[in-house]
């Protein structure tokens, strides 16, 4: 199965002259699943009808504009959309579950907060707990989206079982990390500060991993066949790459 998340940037000023950019990854890259983060509503349109994606989920944070979408190739059973619930810390993410491969899956599309170490915290929290509940009905949980943390941060610490969080523990597996560990490179950036022309204009700071790909390491086996970025070509006619962070796919293998 092969599964993409992908920050498509809420940028009015030049969304039109990005979205044949953004239609042309997504297509290509081919995924069974793909969860989008800062989408706006007129994109969103024009992305559905020009991908073919026979299944797909959209939901606006009224206050912002933008939202949180999933294309898909598998019919969607369910959908819950945090950021309505204050039972939920009003969380940016959005949940859907669907059958494949004789396999009951959860994804889970985060766009966590970048100004709120504390609003991070209490929305993973708020989302590991509500993944948790469907933990009976699952074979296997992804998380996935734009997380604004570093591999340092406590909601990552958290996530990898390095520490614990307002009380709470759990264990998920950062694909990319687990790829790179097995075959010797680096992680790339995933909001490149030196090549993305979206930054050209900003102080030259490092690169950061910032878009991620987790499975939750308790429910079942998986196998990585491969890990990529994708959006990361400049277009000649409009100067810009599709976005201003880089998507990434994982390539997965699930097994019984």
């Amino acid at each position: 199965m092969k599964i993409a998340t992908y920050n498509i940037w809420n940028e009015k000023s030049n969304i039109g002259i990005r979205t044949e950019q953004l239609i042309q990854e997504i297509i290509k890259i081919d995924a069974d699943i793909i969860g989008l983060q800062e989408v706006l509503p007129g994109c969103w349109e024009k992305l559905v009808i020009a991908t073919g994606y026979p299944y797909h989920s959209f939901h606006v944070f009224q206050d912002r504009g933008d939202g949180l979408a999933f294309l898909s190739k598998y019919p969607l059973e369910s959908n819950c959309f945090f950021y309505n619930s204050a039972k939920l810390q009003n969380s940016c993410a959005l949940n859907v579950t669907f059958t494949a491969q004789n396999f009951n899956f959860s994804v889970t599309n985060v766009h966590l907060p970048w100004n709120s170490v504390l609003a991070g915290e209490k929305q993973i929290v708020a989302i590991n707990n509500y993944i948790n509940t469907q933990r009976e009905e699952l074979n296997f949980s992804i998380l996935l989206g734009d997380f604004n943390c570093s591999n340092n941060s406590s909601v990552h610490r958290f996530l990898m079982r390095e520490q614990s969080l307002l009380g709470y523990e759990t264990i998920w597996d950062d694909i990319a990390s687990e790829h790179a560990k097995l075959n010797g490179y680096d992680i790339p950036a995933t909001l490149d500060f030196a090549t993305n022309p979206r930054w050209k204009d900003e102080p030259p700071y490092p690169g950061w991993v910032v878009d991620r790909i987790l499975i939750n390491g308790e429910y079942g086996h998986y196998e990585i066949s491969n890990v990529n970025l994708f959006g990361t070509d400049i277009s000649p006619e409009t100067g810009l790459a599709p976005s201003d962070h880089y998507g990434v796919l994982a390539d997965i293998n699930f097994i019984e």
